[in-house]
């Protein structure tokens, strides 16, 4: 099965709001999350505007929702990076009697209660085409999984990502390189998702380098990579990379994107002998393995250590290890073992 339910637009937010508007009758109460301060004009919206802090909690998303609880909106309209969009997408389905707690895991919400509309400004999480969202919980990133948090449209425009941080630039990329990837050596992958997948990495390889020198064309290809990305994940599901990531990123409350980027090499490297990722390699037309390293070391990318100390590996493979969702899916069977010394070499 290969399924995209999102509504996806490309071209310029606020001209593409309007036409929203007019001609899918867009109309009442809006609900405007964002990471800033709001400086989008959107002609005939009556918008109410919630801050979204990075990386939400459970406790941050009560909060949010004590904001608005008494008010009435008709739609959600989120402009942000993955934490905007994952938080909209909860408070998308949140009423007076659900609990955050009660919505983690697979197919906990009950039904869509807001339009929602996603504008990404970081071309990396894909939330605005997935059926994810993530957010902490008891010391660990957690993830609400439901077709009716899938946003309804999704507004991309690469005006939007321009002018990015290096740093954030390059990192939110490697995210969207990892959903493609772990997609793609996924033992529930078919024809259909792997086209997806192909096509998401070269996007990736055509436009790293563009994009980190700022350029609109680069900047356009991440997007497009984000895009296929999340589409990716939300037919598959991610595997290894994910579940270490969700490990460390919450421990070290540092970014997702970076936490990928931590165990990105590791993985591939793992996979290094198998068919299916040396037919990859043909398609591509590079040495995956070495090219990606090439774009480490370029951007002076960080490791493991700087978070964490060595003593920390065997629990950090420990708490991986138990996410059976996500390593149950991988196309090559891994051992504790195995998951310890890509940590190891991780540092």
């Amino acid at each position: 099965m290969f399924s995209v339910k999102t509504k996806i637009i490309f071209g310029r937010a606020e001209e593409e709001i309007s036409d929203l508007n007019l001609n899918l009758k867009i109309k009442g109460n809006g609900l405007l999350c964002t990471r800033r301060s709001a400086n989008f004009k959107f002609n005939g919206l009556n918008l109410y505007h919630l801050k979204i802090s990075p990386e939400p909690c459970v406790d941050d998303i009560y909060k949010y929702f004590d904001k608005i609880r008494d008010l009435n909106f008709d739609y959600v309209l989120a402009i942000g990076g993955g934490s905007v969009l994952d938080a909209a997408k909860i408070l998308s389905v949140m009423d007076k009697d659900r609990k955050v707690e009660g919505l983690i895991g697979m197919d906990k919400v009950k039904g869509r209660i807001k339009t929602l509309i996603a504008i990404p400004t970081t071309h990396g999480s894909g939330s605005e085409v997935t059926k994810y969202a993530v957010l902490k919980f008891q010391g660990l990133k957690q993830t609400v999984v439901s077709d009716f948090i899938v946003p309804d449209y999704a507004l991309i425009d690469e005006n939007l990502v321009m002018n990015q941080p290096a740093e954030l630039t390059f990192y939110t990329s490697i995210d969207a390189f990892c959903h493609n990837i772990e997609a793609y050596l996924s033992k529930v992958s078919h024809p259909l998702t792997d086209l997806n997948c192909v096509n998401g990495m070269k996007f990736f390889f055509d436009g790293i380098d563009a994009a980190m020198e700022n350029k609109i064309s680069g900047r356009k290809k991440m997007l497009v990579c984000s895009v296929l990305g999340g589409i990716a994940i939300t037919n598959i599901r991610t595997n290894l990379i994910h579940a270490l990531s969700h490990v460390v990123g919450a421990e070290k409350e540092i970014s997702h994107g970076l936490a990928n980027a931590l165990f990105l090499r590791g993985y591939l490297k793992f996979y290094k002998g198998d068919e299916k990722f040396k037919k990859l390699g043909k398609i591509l037309n590079i040495d995956i393995i070495k090219r990606t390293d090439e774009i480490y070391e370029k951007y002076n990318t960080k490791q493991l250590c700087d978070f964490a100390a060595q003593s920390e590996i065997r629990h950090i493979a420990e708490l991986t290890y138990e996410n059976k969702r996500l390593l149950s899916i991988m196309k090559k069977e891994i051992s504790k073992e195995e998951i310890e010394r890509i940590v190891a070499e991780a540092m």
